[in-house]
């Protein structure tokens, strides 16, 4: 059978799965989350691609020939405290390094929340202290054994940590990433104790300096590893038995595939899985189109998220935050506000405020009839007349707008004194404010100006508030791809296989030093790299990528002054590394310092410090080819084509309404617009034009 592609993305209101055909063919399939069985609804979307191709599911599955998979499984663990139970070994004198944290209290919330200074107290700790044993050994910053392992003393500690209902171990030991032979023994020593238990290693996970942030994720790596484990072991056996014949892959926070044998021991690598499919996936579209420079968003049930594309390449940062808790692995930078069509409006104090709390996929919103009763954004964008009751989900479910009526003017109208539809224009203000907000902490405070970038909407409400919020900041041009309702899906089936390794091993020149080639000696860092670049070979290759002809290796390196905190990851360009190589990354770290931080920020005279040194390898796992629509369109109104009073600043206005059978390359539409898709709803605001690609994704030029 022809070569099928297939990728499925798990958000918090609807599962999203998409097919691609040989020809370039897409398909696009949601249906409701089931929180408590993730993969009932993979399969539910499943059965829908099959029926629509005239098969039974199990036809489908064996004419698979990739299927890849983004999971929110570590996310939502993290976020609704399911971890497992971890005991956390230490060396002896450093058990209270987890426990005393960063001291900032404000760490990991939102700048609403940092508001509130009365009620800021720090995060949960993400071990409790019975759970954490000290070891007696000691290796220093060389790697030279001081003191030996006491093998007595961790076997009593084990033992300990066993009976204080510990399920799982994460081991962090001092200087361990510069000699991890006292970690392996400890992980033989429990495994000796514990037959069969997942056990952690900082000097395998994360083998660079910083011992909080080492042992921090360590122990939630080792926490969600059995929670990942349960959920990804059920969904391959479900597809197994019904007739997949090839080993799904994982989505990885940054940004690549990996076999789910593979991600076993690495559970906290795939905190961002499905979020960062969306920014991959405009990656790909960008270099369709030659869009070096992208602003990511999208707009789902129960967030709004933004990744940006920088100079062809999605930006990845070393860590990550998954609520209050920092997980210190790269990862496709993705930043997250409460603001999704399931955001739950109310009055406090006598102010409107949307979000953060959604409706979720149960109840939902009180138009989806099943028994929600609080307003949500999509009650407002029901109630506003932008979406079509009876063209929800291609059909499937019919829009209940007098409830999404009675909902807004019970908790919002008549507690502010308005009218239903002024609520609803509130309620859709406010969100799409938030939304700018969001992006403009992406961009601007980042030093980028957003009128620079593109702006790619997608998520099932992305394409219904981006005229919106793309308009506040400025920016010319707005796409909405043809993938975008289940544009995170798209991006994991057009991610590369991926393998990262690290190594956290300081060069550094002395304070005064005018030629940083002479101190920062050449020979020595492509010795490091050197060494991370047979591992990602070796990794590449479980991996399923048959050839080293066939990765593409990326370098980089954290920089910092001496005696700062402040680390920049610096790219390192292929190639020999010589006395002019390193000076011209003395010289790039110091411009882009300067760039993040101030003109004249930069202080050479301290000297520079490398201290994470990281390779990165690539391998196209089965790059999708996407199908260009022939034919032209014939511009203005047609038989697709129809008229709708929208409730807009104030008033009600008519706006055109076109299916989506009517976009054909080369079809302009003027705002005041409404396309309704098979899966989303697409707004054109007044003075705007929407003119449709080759490839069928909507083009918005935005009026300043």
């Amino acid at each position: 059978m022809s070569a099928l592609l297939v990728a499925s993305d798990i958000g918090g209101t609807f599962t999203d799965t998409v097919t691609i055909d040989a020809d370039g063919e897409i398909g696009r399939y949601k249906a409701p989350t089931v929180p408590d069985d993730p993969a009932q609804g993979v399969l539910a979307t499943l059965e829908l691609a099959a029926s629509e191709r005239g098969q039974q599911l199990d036809e489908l599955l064996r004419s698979i020939t990739l299927f890849a998979h983004g999971t929110t499984v570590a996310t939502n663990a993290m976020l609704e405290g399911k971890r497992a139970p971890v005991g956390l070994i230490q060396t002896r004198g450093f058990g209270d390094t987890v426990p005393i944290m960063r001291g900032f209290k404000s760490l990991g919330l939102d700048e609403d929340a940092v508001k509130s200074f009365r009620s800021l107290v720090k995060q949960e700790l993400v071990v409790p202290k019975r759970l954490i044993g000290e070891v007696t050994e000691r290796v220093d910053y060389r790697g030279r054994v001081i003191t030996p392992l006491d093998e007595a003393d961790v076997r009593a500690t084990v033992r300990t940590l066993k009976q204080q209902g510990a399920e799982t171990f994460a081991v962090s030991l001092l200087w361990s990433f510069k000699n991890d032979s006292h970690e392996r023994r400890v992980a033989q020593i429990i495994e000796e104790e514990v037959p069969g238990a997942l056990i952690s290693l900082s000097s395998s996970l994360l083998p660079r300096l910083g011992e909080y942030k080492r042992a921090v994720t360590t122990t939630l790596n080792a926490s969600l590893r059995p929670v990942l484990r349960r959920a990804v072991r059920s969904l391959d056996a479900r597809l197994r038995d019904g007739g997949l014949d090839t080993e799904p892959l994982l989505m990885q926070s940054g940004g690549g595939l990996t076999p789910i044998s593979e991600i076993d021991d690495r559970a906290a690598a795939t905190v961002m899985s499905g979020p960062v499919g969306g920014v991959v996936a405009c990656q790909f579209y960008g270099g369709l189109h030659e869009q070096k420079n992208i602003v990511a968003t999208d707009m789902g049930g129960t967030s709004f998220e933004v990744g940006l594309i920088l100079d062809g390449e999605a930006h990845i940062a070393n860590s990550t935050w998954v609520g209050r808790h920092e997980i210190a692995l790269p990862s496709v930078s993705v930043r997250t506000v409460g603001a999704g069509s399931g955001s739950i409006a109310s009055v406090v104090n006598g102010a409107l405020k949307v979000g953060p709390e959604s409706a979720g996929a149960v109840p939902g919103s009180a138009c989806y009839g099943r028994g929600g009763t609080r307003p949500t954004v999509a009650d407002a964008d029901a109630v506003l007349g932008y979406l079509n009751p009876d063209n929800f989900l291609g059909g499937r479910l019919t829009l209940d707008v007098e409830a999404a009526r009675e909902a807004i003017r019970i908790h919002v109208a008549e507690p502010l004194g308005m009218s239903v539809e002024e609520a609803a224009e509130g309620i859709k203000t406010i969100v799409d404010a938030r939304m700018a907000d969001l992006i403009r902490a992406a961009t601007i405070k980042q030093g980028y100006d957003p009128s620079d970038f593109t702006l790619y909407a997608y998520g099932g409400a992305g394409p219904t508030h981006a005229a919106s919020y793309g308009r506040e900041l400025g920016i010319d041009e707005v796409v909405v791809p043809l993938t975008a309702s289940v544009h995170s899906a798209f991006g994991v089936a057009a991610a590369d296989l991926i393998h990262t390794e690290e190594i956290s091993d300081p060069i550094l020149s002395p304070p005064g030093t005018s030629d940083h080639a002479a101190a920062l000696d050449p020979a020595a860092v492509a010795a490091r790299f050197d060494r991370l670049t047979e591992a990602v070979y070796a990794g590449m290759e479980r991996a399923g990528a048959k050839h080293r002809d066939h990765v593409r290796l990326t370098r980089s390196v954290e920089m910092r002054f001496r005696f700062q905190i402040n680390e920049l990851t610096v790219p390192v360009p292929s190639g020999p590394i010589d006395a002019d190589a390193i000076r011209a990354l003395v010289r790039r770290f110091i411009d882009s310092y300067e760039a993040r931080f101030g003109e004249g920020s930069a202080f050479e005279a301290a000297g520079i410090e490398m201290t994470t040194f990281r390779v990165v390898g690539r391998s196209a796992a089965a790059r999708p080819q996407l199908r260009a629509f022939e034919g032209t369109a014939s511009n203005g109104a047609g038989p697709q084509s129809s008229s709708r009073r929208v409730f807009a600043h104030g008033e009600w206005q008519d706006a055109t309404v076109l299916r989506h059978e009517a976009l054909k390359p080369g079809l302009e539409i003027d705002g005041l617009a409404i396309v309704e898709m098979k899966d989303t709803t697409i707004v054109i605001g007044p003075g705007q034009r929407g003119t449709v690609d080759t490839h069928g994704s909507l083009v918005i030029t935005l009026a300043r």
